[in-house]
């Protein structure tokens, strides 16, 4: 039992893990947008121009862009680096820039793993001179001060460009993504976010090429990672789209793993007038994986797990990434679908990864209103009187006053299967004729049944109506993810009259602001006169006062003092405490009392202790 548990468990995440999304031609023009437009620095600008070069959209007449470039600032190795990548994307000549040199090699000598990767790569742009074996020790220096997966993503970029200890570097590559974070079982992501992910996986699949080896990753990482990029396909960042646009382009077109996505070519439904679903399978770019075949493995509905389907292969379309299946010979009530497909090259390529996958649909219904009942009486009526209604028609007037109940019973029924069915929403608005002022209410279902029941209570209503009287549309509102035509039906015009007790004015009172309520503390009670306090404060010393009379009527005895640290510590000590209490008395609270009291005890209690230790030791040595 365990172990079928436990394989289940297994089966559960692979599910998760399966990539059902792409890179889509709306993804592209909005992506392109993002990355058009005027370019306030060089950094922005090759960022720009790379996520256009990756869409194949880099403007055709580029001379403005030149000329753009050539008056962006460029004073640090980063944005030497970004204009020099940028003209060359449009292939655009920079002019000459002494000062580029010496930024530059500043750059190597700053032992920082993104500063190295930088520079080399301008100086190379630039053809300057550079020591591909001092840059390789600097780099190793650099990854023992910082070894996060972005310096990584870099150290991989610079290594395949150096082509110096490329195997070492390759070990590296499995400890990196040991520190991804795997949420839900479906998404592995880097904690730098988008851009420190895609860094990553774009510079191990390109360090793995130059070595030759495929990158230590299992399937399900490589979908875990495909699934994290594409579910943050729309962010607005331009380096973060663009460097993603990079990391999934090489997951499309490496020569170790290309995760495969299974998706709904369209949000479509089947209905009377569309019996198929147009299902993609393509790169996560959107691109085609060549000749495939596709089969529907099973098809369930999701509400009770009926199967509708079993093993029927889609059939092809013009587009090679995109299959058909179809419902007209397929018996499937309205509602959810999933059906687990399973796709096949024509050519056996043991780097497609995910080849099996799930699409979720809906089949939906038009439907009718069956057997209304609608009538108005006493309510405190248990069986109302109704007459039968037809629907799409629009019944006589209605009149209704705080003593009567309007009721109305109907059905929803499917137009394809001719049973009675529930939806999400199903409601009854009632609109004023003149002010237009609309209620709604919620009409609900029998127990146990499919009928549903709208009793309107005009009195108990009366504050929502704010007792305007007057002529009323009612109308039914029925809709719902499965229902293929949502319906709104005048039902019949009302005639409401009310008492009058609620105006719109008292209605609009209630949601006035309410005066502030200001917080008062209790007064402090009366204090005696300052002659009372005066008189009681005598009476409390008066005891120690006899105390100090008497001490100097019988003489005092010091001799037996010990004349050390110990003996002044304590005694200070307690003057100091006998102080705190007097302020304590005048002008201090009992919080900072206590505070004080802290500070002070404890030295009076070790000198108070190490006094009587010393006096003890006296007494036994006499």
């Amino acid at each position: 039992m365990k172990t079928v548990i436990a394989l289940l468990g297994v089966l559960a995440v692979v599910s998760a893990a399966t990539v059902s999304s792409y890179i889509s031609q709306d993804d592209r023009v909005r992506l392109s947008t993002l990355f058009s437009g005027s370019y306030k620095d060089a950094v922005t600008a090759y960022w720009s121009l790379k996520g256009l070069s990756i869409l194949s959209a880099l403007p055709k007449d580029s001379n403005s862009i030149c000329q753009g470039l050539k008056s962006l600032k460029a004073d640090t190795a980063e944005n030497i680096f970004a204009l020099t990548e940028a003209a060359a994307l449009i292939k655009c000549t920079l002019p000459a820039n002494p000062a580029y040199e010496a930024v530059l090699t500043a750059a190597l000598k700053e032992k920082k793993v993104s500063a190295l990767y930088f520079a080399y790569s301008a100086m190379k742009s630039l053809k300057l001179k550079v020591d591909n074996a001092q840059v390789n020790t600097d780099l190793e220096a650099a990854l023992k001060s910082d070894d996060s997966p972005t310096s990584n993503g870099y150290a991989f970029m610079l290594t395949t460009a150096l082509g110096l200890d490329t195997d070492k570097r390759y070990q590296l590559i499995e400890d990196v993504f040991a520190q991804a974070d795997v949420v839900d079982g479906k998404y592995m992501q880097f904690e730098g976010g988008i851009f420190t992910t895609s860094l990553v996986i774009e510079s191990s699949y390109k360090l793995a090429s130059k070595a030759k080896k495929a990158p230590t990753l299992t399937n399900d990482q490589v979908q875990q990672l495909a699934n994290y990029l594409l579910s943050r396909k729309h962010v607005s960042k331009v380096r973060s789209a663009s460097q993603l646009l990079a990391a999934l382009t090489t997951l499309s077109s490496n020569e170790f793993h290309v995760p495969v996505s299974i998706s709904m070519d369209k949000l479509s439904a089947v209905s009377a007038t569309n019996k198929k679903i147009a299902v993609r399978v393509g790169t996560v770019m959107g691109g085609s994986l060549g000749k495939m075949t596709l089969t529907a493995d099973s098809g369930r509905h999701i509400a009770d797990d009926a199967v509708v389907l079993s093993k029927k292969t889609l059939t092809t379309t013009s587009d090679p990434a995109v299959f058909e299946l179809d419902f007209t010979n397929i018996k499937a009530p309205f509602g959810f679908y999933r059906v687990q497909l399973t796709a096949a090259s024509a050519k056996p390529d043991s780097k497609l990864v995910g080849l099996k996958g799930a699409v979720e649909f809906k089949v939906v219904t038009a439907v009718t209103i069956d057997a209304v009942d609608l009538g108005v009486s006493d309510k405190d009526a248990t069986d109302a009187k109704t007459n039968r209604i037809t629907y799409p028609s629009t019944s006589a007037k209605l009149d209704a006053d705080t003593h009567q109940k309007i009721v109305m019973k109907f059905n929803i029924k499917s137009s394809s299967s001719s049973e009675t069915m529930k939806a999400h929403q199903v409601f009854v608005r009632m609109t004023h004729k003149e002010t237009e002022q609309e209620i709604t209410f919620v009409a609900t279902s029998e127990e146990g049944s499919n009928r549903y029941t709208f009793e309107l209570d005009v009195g108990a209503n009366e504050k929502d109506f704010a007792s305007l009287s007057g002529l009323y549309d009612m109308s039914l509102l029925v809709g719902d993810a499965v229902i293929d035509n949502p319906i709104t039906w005048s039902v019949c015009p009302v005639q409401l009259s009310f008492l009058g007790r609620f105006s719109a004015a008292q209605e609009a009172d209630q949601y006035k602001a309410k005066p502030t309520i200001t917080h008062m503390f209790r007064e402090p009670e009366k204090r005696p006169a300052a002659i009372v306090s005066n008189v009681f404060t005598v009476l409390c010393l008066t005891p120690f006062l006899i105390m100090i009379a008497l001490w100097l009527r019988l003489g005092l005895n010091v001799s037996n003092l010990p004349a050390s640290l110990s003996a002044i510590g304590f005694h200070v000590g307690l003057a100091g405490i006998f102080m705190l209490y007097y302020l304590y008395w005048t002008q201090l609270n009992m919080f900072e009392t206590v505070k004080y009291l802290g500070v002070l005890g404890v030295p009076t209690f070790l000198f108070g202790n190490q006094l009587l230790c010393t006096i003890a030791a006296r007494r036994k040595a006499k």
